[in-house]
């Protein structure tokens, strides 16, 4: 006997009913809708990048999870984020674009890392980014954090996601604070302390840091600097341009944030907040959704200045934020967070045809895509019953019935199969009751 093949997806590779697929659609298109409302443009790029360009900017933990793949001497990869690519982009026609150049991407990445509970090897990921030409404004890093505030707006208006609150910071605070206290070398190692500092006490952080090799002053200055509000800063026993740039930066960027209309409390300093990739060079953001803290950050990014520099000599300053949207969308869904409807489909209307009544089916399946109604014809030729189960198993709200007698009198029986409600109507009133 022939062993059949197993029919499950890959690990780490999502895979949806209808009915979740619409819903993940929904809020795909709530993402989408909201970019692009704020005059972004909506682009795509390949799949497939040359391997050298991907990982120009990156490597370590990044080179171990990309996907690699070889085509004759070409060494290719698939894209891990959207935000590489969309940098060479840039640098490739950068003689024509007009800028500052406002794109967004909603579309799938992959990263080869080991897939667990909320985390995926192939999944979308919605991006935003502003580049600037040689200069970009703060304003524009002010811009992110707003944008994401309307996004989660509009998902809690629509779907009930609960509150957010987006947590922001400046990479310029943490270079002038390691300069300050002359630990640069150290700041790999201390930036991943500061990750893990909600985790752990302030006596198991400072213990850790003295682990390095830092002297006690230098430790209660960091512990200081994460424990500081906004209004500390400036009192702060750090000195240097970078960290006073650092701090002038995330005080504009929190009060242009906090005087957008949106309420003012979603927004907060977080100087714990580090961003683990290497090319965010100023303002940096998290975002959680606060009834959910296991989900963890759901939206994030910051500004890159250096980014493009591996492929052209210009200066293409950027700043962007991208929503995880497979991960966002199976933490709701596994939280019941996310009712999924029970239509599987977007047909509002079945048409059954009968007694060979094709043209007549056609003809209405005309009228009511001319005005606006996705509908579908049941081409079964089996018994009514049958047919119409298949459209109540689909959510389809309404069905067309087109046998002779309907054919002959012009009149077309609908019905409603939430009430049951059965209506005699001809072509184009059907139209209109279905719409209202």
């Amino acid at each position: 006997m022939t062993r059949k093949l197993s029919t499950k997806p890959l690990s780490g590779f999502m895979e949806l009913l209808p009915e979740q697929q619409r819903s993940f659609n929904q809020i795909m298109n709530i993402i989408a809708d909201t970019y692009e409302s704020c005059g972004f443009i909506h682009m795509d790029q390949p799949l497939l990048e040359r391997k050298d360009v991907l990982l120009a900017k990156a490597g370590g933990e990044t080179e171990q999870q990309i996907y690699e793949l070889t085509k004759g001497d070409t060494e290719l990869a698939l894209r891990f984020d959207h935000t590489v690519p969309l940098a060479r982009y840039v640098a490739d026609k950068y003689g024509d674009l007009t800028f500052p150049f406002r794109r967004y991407v909603v579309g799938k990445v992959y990263r080869g890392e080991r897939a667990q509970a909320g985390r995926f090897r192939e999944f979308y990921q919605c991006d935003v980014d502003i580049i600037g030409n040689e200069k970009l404004a703060v304003g524009y890093d002010a811009e992110m954090p707003i944008m994401i505030a309307r996004v989660f707006e509009k998902l809690n208006s629509e779907l009930q996601t609960g509150a957010y609150k987006i947590r922001i910071n400046n990479r310029k605070l943490l270079t002038g604070l390691f300069e300050s206290l002359e630990i640069t070398d150290r700041s790999a190692e201390i930036l991943a302390l500061i990750d893990k500092k909600e985790k752990i006490s302030n006596d198991e952080f400072i213990d850790s840091l003295n682990e390095l090799g830092l002297p006690d002053t230098s430790s209660e200055t960091i512990l200081s600097f994460l424990n500081s509000s906004l209004d500390e800063l400036p009192a702060l026993p750090i000195s240097g341009e970078q960290f006073e740039v650092g701090v002038s930066e995330i005080l504009f960027v929190l009060q242009t944030a906090q005087s957008s209309g949106i309420t003012p409390e979603v927004f907060a300093f977080d100087p714990t907040i580090v961003r683990g990739l290497d090319y965010y060079t100023g303002t940096i953001f998290e975002t959680q959704l606060i009834q959910y803290p296991q989900f963890g950050s759901v939206c994030s990014g910051g500004r890159y200045d250096n980014l493009a520099g591996q492929y052209t000599s210009r200066a293409l300053p950027g700043v962007g934020m991208s929503i995880g949207l497979s991960r966002l969308f199976d933490q709701l869904l596994k939280n019941d967070v996310l009712k999924t409807s029970a239509q599987k489909t977007a047909s509002q209307a079945l048409i059954i045809p009968m007694d060979n009544k094709i043209s007549e089916a056609l003809t209405i399946q005309k009228e009511l895509l001319a005005a606006g109604i996705s509908c579908e014809i049941n081409w079964g030729a089996g018994k009514l019953d049958k047919r119409m189960s298949y459209g109540n198993k689909m959510g389809i709200p309404f069905i067309v019935l087109v046998g002779e007698q309907e054919a002959d009198s012009g009149l077309y029986t609908i019905k409603n199969m939430e009430s049951g409600i059965e209506e005699k109507l001809n072509i184009t009133d059907i139209a209109s009751y279905i719409s209202n």
